[in-house]
């Protein structure tokens, strides 16, 4: 059993290594179209002999800041839909309390950016479910064998419910489908939901739970 770590966070000042290698590119570039006689200062002399060599430099500098500056804007989106998630999941709550099923296991390995999303869904909605038990696949060459190329894969009570991706739709249905087992065990046939009272051990038949009721 392992556990996933988050990925880590971007180096600080790789925006302005991006902007400065675009910007440097794209300055290399509209040279070699404009001239340099109006520049202040003497070009090396590879700029007059090799024009091709620094319309190429120019085109890498370019593509290297864009790659760059694309990353960053996708680690900044994906930073955003972690930090917004969360707060719709709090908005979600079933009508009926508690904790549902009894095994929660993930098949997960290193490295596996959809396996993180997984496990961080899955405490969204820890409330709600067991304990998740983590197993990496490549501590058994059976299982690598079997779900090498669809992990991450959720079994919930020993069926597989999710893989690849969780469909938290799909994991909100299941938990409104299915009875919380707090519930289950302190019910007292008042039709109260979770007020805990417990019917006697000599009452045959109970239409409630007479007095003993703490619902409101």
């Amino acid at each position: 059993m392992s556990t996933t770590a988050r990925k880590e966070e971007l180096p600080q000042g790789l925006s302005v290594l991006g902007n400065t290698l675009l910007f440097l590119g794209l300055g290399i570039f509209a040279l070699s179209l404009t001239g340099t006689s109006w520049l202040p200062f003497t070009m090396p002399r590879s700029w007059f002999q090799n024009p091709t060599v620094w319309k190429l430099l120019a085109l890498c500098l370019s593509f290297g800041g864009i790659a760059i500056l694309k990353q960053i804007s996708s680690s900044e989106m994906k930073e955003g839909e972690r930090k917004y998630e969360p707060q719709q999941t709090r908005d979600w709550i079933p009508e009926e309390p508690g904790q549902r099923f009894e095994t929660l296991t993930v098949y997960t390995k290193e490295n596996c950016p959809l396996c993180e999303e997984a496990t961080e869904i899955l405490e969204d909605y820890s409330a709600y479910l067991p304990q998740v038990e983590l197993i990496d696949i490549y501590s058994d060459p059976a299982l690598v064998e079997k779900f090498g190329t669809c992990v991450p894969v959720v079994l919930i009570d020993g069926k597989i419910r999710f893989r690849g991706r969780i469909n938290e739709v799909l994991l909100r249905r299941l938990i409104v489908a299915s009875p919380a087992r707090e519930l289950l065990k302190k019910s007292c046939g008042c039709n109260k939901q979770g007020c805990g009272c417990k019917p006697e051990p000599t009452q045959l038949k109970s239409s409630g739970c007479g007095s003993n009721c703490r619902c409101a």
